[in-house]
């Protein structure tokens, strides 16, 4: 195996191993590996310093690694396997940043407008199942008080002042407010937690 650079004492570079060539001047297959793990942290970083993102970095690196070895498999003819697969990185990476920007011109301004156009106070599916399903547990949970409970807590849920559910249900107000406070109570032990 030969060596592209060498480690001096007191280098801080390490040392980077080219996969060997055969005669004719293509690569073995069998080197790619330790190619692979003296490159990947340099490739790793080029390709961070391009697209500024560590997932879709890793992705960029291990796909360029993929194509040195369909490449090589495949026999084609590398003179330089760090010039290769640092060409190859910077386009993948290239094509990712243009592929990002026609995306950000195309599909994320048309989808705005989408949004824009929907009006916000439209319930969503989930919002109007959610809602029916609360009405219902609520219609049962009101309809285990008796009549004059539910009456007065009805009409205090609507805003009514204990005075006023007083005069229209002919009870004094001290009866009043302990009717509402009692069913309240009630309706509190009887609605589940997750329904508030």
């Amino acid at each position: 195996m030969e060596s592209g650079t060498t480690n001096h004492p007191g280098d801080c570079t390490e040392a980077t191993e080219y996969p060997s060539e055969e005669p004719s001047g293509m690569l073995v297959l069998e080197d790619v590996e330790e190619f692979y793990t003296s490159r990947r942290h340099s490739l790793f970083g080029q390709a961070l310093a391009m697209v500024r993102n560590r997932a879709l970095a890793e992705d960029l690196t291990q796909e360029a690694f993929a194509k040195l070895i369909v490449e090589v498999k495949s026999g084609g003819r590398i003179q330089s396997a760090v010039r290769w697969t640092s060409t190859v990185l910077r386009n993948l990476a290239l094509n990712h940043i243009e592929h990002r920007k026609v995306s950000l011109r195309i599909v994320e301004p048309d989808s705005q407008s989408q949004i824009d156009v929907a009006p916000d106070d439209t319930p969503s599916a989930e919002q109007v199942y959610i809602a029916k399903e609360s009405r219902l547990r609520m219609h049962h949970v009101l309809s285990s008080l008796g009549s004059v409970e539910r009456e007065c807590v009805l009409m205090f849920a609507e805003g009514h002042s204990y005075k006023e559910i007083a005069l229209q249900k002919d009870l004094t107000y001290r009866v009043a407010v302990d009717v509402v406070r009692r069913s309240l109570r009630k309706l509190r032990k009887r609605i589940p937690a997750s329904q508030g």
